[in-house]
């Protein structure tokens, strides 16, 4: 079945129509790291967030259910609902081999009211046989995601032991052209540090990318820089957690990068346009 009204509808929900681009806030850390800073109360986290204009939120099945009240209206964001989990990033317990699993299926995505599903792949597993098992599994939440007209984010990511984000380029390169080929509709990407070679990951795709936040950075400065890097390589906006909701304002992070994102400004002006948030907030 091709791709139809019921995607095209669902991926205008998080790709803003008007822009073609979107900002989506990832809160799902809980799934992998437990109630961490700035999550621990998720409702709380959220109606912050909700405040700064998000165009969708990435949460799990169990978090949907306990903010329906900010995913119901003619304003809400879009809704990516998470459908697997992994402990490799996990610190205590440290994991052993690491697992990855599926949580959630598209017809519970479908059944929730999500708009989109996100899932893993991961490169540079210790077994050939678990990237298989991946690649196997992703291939089918694809098919369904075309049968369901679900759109299908995937996040495909370079892993190694104890780094948590690897931005080696060429890695990258191949895990998003598997990713494009599976049938993905956008990519959640690492940035690799500098435009140019981040430009040659978005030709490689076959999907709209957008760029992963990853670890807390050091600056508001660094975030901009980085997301206005991206979009100037083509990045088709962002997903970014920890970036957010642990900011000390987070709607004035979030109303900046939309300055940045849809309306194409530059660093210093949205430096400025946090400045003036943090002001009103």
């Amino acid at each position: 079945m091709s791709d139809g009204l019921g995607k095209r509808l669902r991926m205008s929900r998080f790709l803003n129509p008007a822009t073609g681009k979107g900002i989506i806030v990832a809160m799902d850390h809980g799934l992998f790291l437990g109630p961490i800073s700035g999550i621990e109360n998720i409702s709380a986290a959220v109606e912050k967030v909700i405040e700064g204009q998000p165009d969708a939120l990435q949460v799990t099945a169990g978090v949907a259910v306990a903010i329906e009240r900010f995913l119901k209206g003619k304003n809400a964001p879009g809704f990516v609902l998470r459908v697997d989990a992994t402990n490799i990033w996990r610190s205590r317990p440290e994991p052993k081999e690491g697992y990855h699993v599926t949580v959630a299926s598209v017809k519970d995505a479908v059944c929730l009211g999500a708009d989109a599903i996100v899932a893993f792949f991961f490169v540079g597993y210790e077994s050939d046989a678990q990237e298989a098992e991946n690649l196997e599994r992703l291939a089918s939440l694809a098919s369904e995601s075309r049968v369901w007209q679900m759109p299908l984010i995937i996040e495909p990511l370079v892993i190694e032991k104890r780094v948590h984000a690897v931005r080696d380029p060429e890695r990258i390169k191949l895990a998003v052209r598997i990713a494009s080929e599976l049938g993905a509709d956008a990519l959640k990407v690492d940035y690799t540090g500098d435009r140019k070679s981040f430009a040659k990951i978005v030709e490689a795709s076959t999907a709209p990318i957008l760029v992963r936040g990853g670890p807390k950075m050091d600056s508001d400065e660094a975030v901009l820089r980085m997301v206005k890097e991206a979009m100037d390589a083509g990045a088709k906006g962002l997903v970014f957690g920890r970036n957010i909701w642990q900011h000390d304002k987070p709607a004035a992070i979030l109303a900046a990068l939309r300055a940045v994102v849809h309306e194409n400004a530059t660093v210093e002006e949205g430096l400025k346009k946090l400045r003036s948030e943090r002001r009103r907030r």
